[in-house]
């Protein structure tokens, strides 16, 4: 080997093992969901918690890993989304809690009416052992392994296009109601008619009189603007709800280690800054609304008591018969978790 020949060689092993790993093509992961692409103030905690967990993952990674992030249901829907992760066309899913319901029925029974006082004992409850077995059953059942139970935009409450100060003011009308079997039949208890229709098409649907009303999470219905057509806001806080990262499980389990503690570390800031950011938007949201119009009404503690003890039972039982010879089991578990974080 000629004196030029070794130095060139020599150069070449010392670049590769200077920068072998950082020329290395990326891994790369796909991460669609369904809420906007900027973090903002009032905004969606899922759009920061996935803006976080990008940031942490690629600097972490040292670029080992590269996450692509599709906002704005750009990929599909919530259950189109929750399928490419099955198949492994998209890596990582942002799901919600009625969309994830007919997947895992057991789901349901983080929006029993009530059963969580506040933000913080939600996610408390979903940080432990509820969070972890119902996490353990999506993985059984889907494929899919839940990264973080983050909070999606906190409780839910009804809009409509008339005053609602009490459950009899909503006898009879019909309100859009999502897949969740539960949610279906606390609103028949209220007297309301149901109708079942797809996110995308609710704003149109409450502007040609197909549904009256709808009940979201304040943020939500903000950033579709459906107080231009449900106006009315009645604060009942009556049903939690989440939005779990899900990822397909053999994606993971093909990552080393090293990257696997990565993932599931940024997983982690995920929750953490979802859950911060989505209670942060509820204390400002309502500012934002009203200059739009809206009106809001907060319901005395007598009134809540109507809306709760009306809605509650009808709820559970019809999701203990969905999830099946469990499903006691299951609200008990849930209620008692609630109460332990309550007290």
């Amino acid at each position: 080997m000629t004196k030029l020949t070794a130095c060139i060689f020599g150069a070449a092993l010392t670049a590769v093992s200077l920068f072998g790993p950082a020329v290395a093509e990326p891994i790369v992961i796909k991460l669609g969901h369904a809420s906007e692409a900027e973090t903002q103030l009032p905004g969606a905690g899922r759009t920061a918690g996935v803006n976080a967990f990008k940031h942490y993952v690629e600097t972490q990674s040292g670029g080992a890993i590269e996450v692509e992030v599709y906002p704005n249901g750009s990929l599909g829907n919530g259950r189109t989304m929750i399928e490419s992760a099955q198949l492994g066309t998209l890596q990582v899913a942002g799901a919600y809690t009625s969309i994830m319901v007919p997947f895992v029925p057991e789901i349901a029974i983080t929006q029993i009416p009530y059963v969580f006082d506040s933000n913080l004992s939600a996610w408390k409850v979903m940080e432990g052992p509820v969070g972890e077995e119902l996490a353990d059953l999506v993985l059984e059942r889907t494929g899919l392994r839940v990264l973080g139970w983050a909070d999606g935009a906190g409780f839910r409450n009804i809009y409509t296009d008339k005053p609602i100060r009490s459950p009899e003011d909503l006898n009879g009308m019909t309100m859009r109601v999502p897949e969740n079997p539960g949610l279906l039949a606390m609103f028949r208890a209220w007297g309301s008619k149901t109708v079942t229709i797809t996110w995308s098409e609710l704003y149109t649907s409450l502007q040609s009189g197909m549904a009256e009303g709808h009940d979201t999470e304040l943020y939500s219905m903000f950033s579709k603007k459906l107080y231009e057509v449900n106006p009315y806001v009645t604060m009942t806080r009556h049903s939690y709800n989440i939005h779990p990262l899900l990822m397909n499980e053999e994606f993971f389990q093909s990552l080393s280690p090293e990257l696997q503690e990565i993932v599931l570390q940024g997983a982690d800031l995920y929750t953490r800054v979802g859950n911060a950011h989505s209670y942060l938007s509820s204390l400002v949201v309502q500012e934002s609304m009203e200059a739009e119009g809206a009106e809001f009404y907060f319901p005395t503690p007598e009134e809540i008591e109507q809306f709760r003890s009306l809605a509650q039972q009808p709820y559970i039982d019809i999701i203990v018969r969905k999830i099946g010879d469990d499903g006691q089991a299951w609200v008990d578990k849930i209620m008692k978790a609630s109460s332990e974080q309550q007290g």
